[in-house]
């Protein structure tokens, strides 16, 4: 799949077929998001394979941005530990967000070329995550993906114009060959 197909046809998806999604698709997912940029190559991020529906379910309690149960989720959590320790305050409190952030889309875009869906979750409550999977005090869990086989086709969201988003060389400044 062309790399701008995936990044042009990836959505969002709230509702999944019960289908099971086989550990090869999760580990060639887990490992895209390996492979994703790090400041300072910290790679603070630690990813929790969820696939037991009991704890799908008690996850699904504590996430008011979850509105299905899928197959798998994925909880993406950064290290602060280690992330404060290799890149400082600005690692801790910045950079291990920022790379999860970028490891889960790497994550989404590789999951849509192998015909899944998903949807990134952060309404949640941290603790009750991190009580229910057990996760040490000093891993903050960022970012939930749930997984699955799509069971709709959302139409895209509207985007806003590049003239609108763009400037050159400095704020306010239009780009002219954006402005069409």
């Amino acid at each position: 799949m062309d790399l701008f197909e995936a990044i042009y046809g990836r959505r969002s998806i709230r509702l999944f077929k019960g289908d099971e999604v086989n550990d090869e698709k999760i580990i060639k997912i887990l490992d895209a998001g390996r492979w994703a940029p790090s400041g300072g190559n910290i790679q603070p991020w630690r990813y929790i394979v969820v696939k037991d529906k009991n704890i799908i379910k008690l996850i699904k309690m504590f996430s008011p941005g979850m509105f299905s149960e899928p197959p798998v989720l994925i909880v993406i959590c950064s290290d602060k530990k280690e992330a404060f320790e290799r890149g400082g305050v600005l690692g801790r409190d910045y950079l291990s967000i920022v790379d999860c952030a970028m490891a889960a889309q790497n994550m989404m875009l590789a999951a849509y070329a192998l015909g899944l869906g998903t949807c990134v979750i952060k309404s949640f409550n941290s603790k009750a995550i991190r009580e229910i999977l057990e996760i040490p005090n000093h891993v903050e869990p960022e970012l939930i993906i749930a997984l699955g086989y799509p069971a709709e086709k959302p139409t895209p969201p509207p985007r806003k114009p590049l003239s609108d988003i763009t400037f050159l060389n400095r704020y306010q400044k239009r780009w002219e060959k954006v402005a069409k």
